[in-house]
């Protein structure tokens, strides 16, 4: 990831002026190319309280909008619906299949490329020990899922490579550990990376380590970049899937890693992580997944940054709660679309044009949008009302939206 010497500055700034929802949607479309001599950012219109390109929102529009898959989940229930909602659109299509799982289950997906198929990880074990609760369900619209494993870590999301291939984070819990005088040590589970076979649900375990974390934080190159903590260490390691091979490009970092996306271009891994010596702060690094050198982008106060790559380079995090989103280094600069609050970066479309979130707040369901990548314009993903939203990826489903 390559980032301009301006973006740089504005990445050190650590407060950012309050916005207004009108205001900031407003500086969002009036910022598109702006100052590069280039043509007028498209007409916006809106779609209830987010701006909407006018070429979705023209009737007999040429091309199809984006569609994303997306698993809603009352709180409560007992079940989550698939339903596939069109970029743009004024409400979500129909629930197109139904995954029972316990109450108020972590629901996570992804959408397998090229596909209308998701895979999801869902909370179905009731035990006191959460730790490896979830199972693993193939969805595709107006068919029943299917369980493809158990085991599975809880809270965590399947990796889908480029090419289609499965994986999960699974593991077997270890002996609790004694107490050490007063203090409570972690127990070290037997954690495995396993591919896991779409139609038959068959698993083969790649990787396993002992420990109390093994993440899979992405692919690249055909090989998976796993976050490991174990007893007194935290590393990151690229693995083959197909040989077992393991190497290590991360020897020592804090254990306390996460939001982890790659610029595949830039072989950049951009992760969040606490400060290696000052616990009150947060640090957003990039790591050379080709040298194993470290660059640091940020640092704050603030342990939600969830920072991500953004598609052609620059970077997507937000720096202050009370202005949200901040996107520095690309075409188009972006400044809290919907206002205060965390968003997290969820999935971009396969052409790169289109990045899906959730625009988060405490004590209130997060709101899933979509950013154009090039242009900076802000569109609505329609969600079920009063629904816990997991957003699964663009998809290539052809059902009708309503």
């Amino acid at each position: 990831m390559r980032l301009s010497s301006s973006a740089r500055s504005l990445l050190t700034r650590r407060s950012l002026n309050r916005i207004a929802l009108p205001g900031a949607l407003a500086l969002a479309a009036a910022s598109v190319l702006a100052g590069a001599g280039e043509s007028p950012a498209p007409a916006l219109s809106r779609v209830g309280r987010l701006l909407v390109p006018a070429a979705l929102a023209a009737p007999g529009a040429r091309s199809s909008p984006a569609k994303v898959a997306i698993l809603a989940s009352t709180p409560g229930a007992a079940r989550s619906t698939l339903h596939i909602a069109a970029v743009g659109g004024k409400k979500a299509g129909p629930a197109l299949a139904t995954l029972q799982h316990l109450s108020d289950a972590v629901v996570r997906a992804r959408v397998v490329p090229r596909t209308s198929i998701v895979v999801a990880t869902a909370d179905t074990s009731p035990s006191r020990d959460r730790s490896f609760n979830a199972s693993l369900f193939r969805l595709e619209p107006h068919a029943e899922p299917v369980a493809l494993c158990d085991g599975v870590v809880h809270a965590s999301r399947p990796l889908v490579t480029a090419a289609g291939r499965v994986f999960v984070s699974r593991g077997v819990a270890g002996p609790e550990p004694p107490l050490d005088g007063d203090l409570a040590r972690l127990r070290v589970d037997t954690l495995t990376i396993d591919e896991i076979d779409l139609a038959n649900g068959a698993s083969r375990t790649v990787h396993s380590v002992a420990g109390h974390l093994a993440f899979l934080a992405g692919e690249w190159r055909g090989e998976l970049v796993i976050y490991r903590v174990a007893p007194g260490s935290a590393d990151i390691v690229l693995v083959n899937p197909d040989t077992g091979a393991t190497r290590v490009v991360a020897p020592s970092i804090p254990p306390f890693a996460r939001d982890f996306s790659i610029d595949a271009a830039t072989a950049a891994l951009v992760f969040q992580n606490r400060h290696e010596v000052d616990p009150g702060t947060w640090v957003i690094d990039q790591l050379d997944l080709r040298s194993g050198k470290r660059a640091r982008l940020e640092a704050s106060a603030s342990n939600g940054l969830a920072p991500h790559a953004w598609p052609g380079g620059g970077l997507a995090y937000t720096p202050d709660r009370a202005a949200g989103l901040l996107v520095v280094g690309a075409r188009a600069a972006i400044r809290g679309p919907l206002g205060a609050g965390v968003d997290a970066i969820q999935a971009v479309s396969p052409d790169e044009s289109w990045v899906a979130a959730l625009h988060t707040n405490p004590s209130a369901f997060a709101v899933p949008f979509a950013i154009h990548a090039a242009s900076g314009e802000v569109a609505a993903i329609p969600a079920p009302p009063g629904a816990r939203i997991a957003v699964a990826g663009f998809t290539m489903a052809k059902e009708e939206q309503r």
